[in-house]
């Protein structure tokens, strides 16, 4: 029996719980979660080893009609995800409201040659009664593949979507090693991090106004801290917002939220590079960093 290798585009939403999906399946934190819309900005690709089976999932960002260079961006990533993609996962949550915007990413998915799955998440949240409501408002909008309601969060019902996606995984050999979980850097992964304490700690007081940049990244040498031990990281990163009002929320009073938005971050980044991590922040204002687009900002 030979290999199989499929591209999994994950769309849908913002706070339908893609990332979470994601997290989950590939088993390792990869992607930034958070209560806060539009969390992920770019796609984030996470692989899979099931049997002889590879499987290659594509985190996206929510789908939104926001102006501006960064929501182009974020959209342009969902595209190109979609034309990648053997196979896509349409992710929507049980619990949300079914309106316009559902309907017109259905006319966006009746266009692909692609099997469209729908994966209906978040199951905990509502009665059974509810749930088949749900299936019924959704089951006619594309001609899905199959219909899967799962919970991410808590990795509910997940085995009958592996089964799906390894059954119709196209005959091809794999495309990365068997080690290999993601395309991501550690860098990359930090600033994700970073940002992700960001959101969940200012909540709504800091939407969608953060980018973080790493400035530092040591492992040694003349700008290795003299009193961290050997093997560790020194990382030093910049919060970019884009108003004074924003920089006084982040640092607080007595610079307290700076403080736990480092120490949060930090412990993070240890549990992801596995070694010591000293995390240093700076915050800085740019009213004009969204539309700069710098490939830098996270």
């Amino acid at each position: 029996m030979g290999y199989k290798f499929a591209t999994v585009a994950i769309v849908g939403l913002p706070n339908v719980g893609k990332s979470t999906l994601l997290n989950v399946l590939v088993g390792e934190k990869i992607a930034a979660v958070s209560q806060t819309p539009q969390t992920t900005r770019t796609r984030i690709m996470g692989a899979v080893v099931r049997g002889d089976s590879q499987l290659a999932f594509l985190d996206t960002p929510g789908i939104h009609n926001g102006r501006g260079p960064l929501n182009k961006r974020m959209m342009e990533h969902v595209e190109i995800a979609i034309a990648e993609a053997d196979l896509i996962l349409w992710v929507v949550d049980a619990d949300g409201f079914f309106g316009p915007k559902e309907r017109e990413l259905a006319k966006r998915l009746n266009g692909v040659e692609q099997p469209v799955y729908l994966v209906i998440n978040k199951i905990d949240l509502v009665p059974k009664a509810d749930l088949l409501e749900k299936v019924v408002a959704y089951k006619d909008l594309a001609p899905f593949r199959e219909v899967v309601p799962l919970g991410a969060k808590f990795r509910d019902n997940l085995e009958p979507l592996w089964k799906m996606l390894e059954r119709d995984a196209p005959a091809g050999d794999w495309r990365y090693g068997a080690d290999e979980f993601t395309d991501q850097t550690e860098r990359s992964l930090a600033a994700e991090f970073i940002r992700e304490k960001v959101l969940r700690k200012t909540r709504e007081e800091v939407p969608h106004g953060v980018a973080v940049i790493i400035t530092e990244w040591a492992e040694g040498g003349v700008d290795y801290p003299s009193d961290m031990e050997p093997g560790g990281v020194f990382i030093g990163a910049t919060i970019i917002c884009d108003r004074q009002g924003h920089k006084k929320i982040l640092l607080g009073k007595g610079g307290e939220m700076i403080k736990n938005i480092r120490q949060s971050a930090q412990r993070e980044l240890k549990r992801m590079l596995q070694r010591p991590a000293r995390l240093e922040l700076f915050i800085k204002v740019d009213e004009g960093w969204r539309e700069k687009i710098v490939t830098s900002y996270s």
